[in-house]
């Protein structure tokens, strides 16, 4: 495996561990698990502001986590992102790092 290669799979894993230890980022993805949720839903369940969440929403969709779907109320005339948990798997066994290690 090449060295460049190997700082690439050394950093993203490294990134996917680090976003999925932030309690509140677990939050979303356990409260997204069974249901779509818009932002306002989850801001009133988490207790935080919008901005702290959609700064945590981008992370979670950023790296595969999470994903969102669009739908325009057109009553209201706005547009509404409803969240779900995607379906992941993070492993790390001795045969990864042996490969990120050279």
């Amino acid at each position: 495996m090449s060295a460049i290669l190997e700082e690439k799979l050394v950093h993203r894993l490294s990134e996917a561990l680090q976003v999925l230890a932030h309690p509140i980022r677990l939050k979303i993805l356990i409260l997204c698990l069974e249901e779509e949720k818009t932002t306002k839903q989850l801001r009133e369940m988490l207790g935080i502001s919008k901005p702290l969440l959609i700064a945590h929403i981008k992370k979670l969709v950023n790296m595969g986590f999470l994903s969102y779907r669009v739908e325009f109320d057109s009553k209201r005339i706005i547009v509404r992102k409803y969240y779900a948990t995607n379906d992941f798997e993070v492993k790390v066994d001795k045969e990864v790092l042996r490969s990120m290690g050279g």
